[in-house]
């Protein structure tokens, strides 16, 4: 053995004062390890701004969709635009709505929708959609191609 490293060996070992010093700096990361953890596994929160945020897209691409669209067909659970001579529909696929040009696709353009519900009303449709997270969210959309078979008539 070296004797420069054996001075500082020796047989002093922990005093209680150093392992209770010890002790309650490693009960202070625990306590603190567990509260981040909480924060870590609770996510819903965050996943229902998410779902808010999804939403708001999915609403503004629908609405520029139908504007573009030269015709609309509207049932409870699916609607159909007329667009380029092709249909383009929006239907419930599990848990998620999806969009499909001619019946053919799969695309998916909003997730984790619990139920929704299409409504004609005047010069468009009310949808109504309620999430996994209990939220409900609707939206009137309009289309203009009623709008302008109204002014061309006048």
């Amino acid at each position: 053995m070296n004797t420069r490293s054996a001075k500082y060996l020796n047989s002093r070992g922990f005093t209680m004062l150093e392992m209770l010093y010890a002790f309650s700096i490693f009960l202070l990361i625990v306590s603190f390890f567990s509260i981040c953890m909480k924060f870590l596994l609770d996510n819903k929160g965050l996943e229902a701004r998410v779902s808010r945020m999804e939403w708001q897209v999915f609403v503004s691409q629908l609405k520029k969709e139908l504007r573009l669209s030269e015709g609309l067909e509207v049932y409870e659970n699916k609607i159909i635009l007329r667009k380029n001579g092709q249909n383009v529909s929006y239907e419930k696929y599990g848990t998620n709505m999806r969009r499909r040009v001619n019946n053919e696709g799969h695309e998916i353009v909003l997730q984790k929708v619990d139920s929704f519900n299409f409504t004609p009303i005047r010069d468009g449709m009310k949808l109504t959609v309620e999430d996994l997270y209990n939220q409900s969210h609707s939206a009137l959309l309009f289309s203009y191609i009623n709008l302008e078979e109204e002014h061309a008539a006048e």
